[in-house]
């Protein structure tokens, strides 16, 4: 099951000096833990998906080289984000215990989900 297009995101791998991964996922399809750096308690499930032309690309990458520009993102339980979205806010994407990549959403597609980063 690959969840609705709710939102696009830039993302960036942490090295693994500093706790990340050692290479993006190999897949279009990537699942995670993610939580709003800005609200910090709540943690949900992430769905990304990279378009298939990005995914080959980053693995030819030097590794300071390998931060996806663009991912699409979605959610497990979107109704939990109702309002809560705004272009600009930041989530940590967990694997296990530890974060190994900041997303930045870059636009929300479904309005229902759009709120305003002020009312965060």
């Amino acid at each position: 099951m690959t969840p609705q297009v709710l939102a696009t995101a830039k993302v960036h791998w942490l090295p693994p000096d500093q706790g990340g991964r050692s290479s993006p996922p190999s897949g279009p399809i990537y699942a995670a833990t993610g939580q709003f750096t800005a609200l910090g308690d709540e943690y949900f499930s992430v769905v990304l998906r990279f378009p298939s032309k990005k995914t080959a690309q980053m693995h030819s990458l030097s590794e300071a080289q390998q931060s996806l520009d663009e991912a699409e993102l979605g959610f497990l339980a979107p109704e939990l984000l109702e309002k809560r979205l705004a272009p600009g806010m930041k989530l940590w994407l967990y694997e296990g215990p530890r974060i190994v990549a900041e997303c930045e959403i870059q636009s929300v597609t479904d309005s229902t989900l759009l709120g305003s980063v002020c009312e965060l």
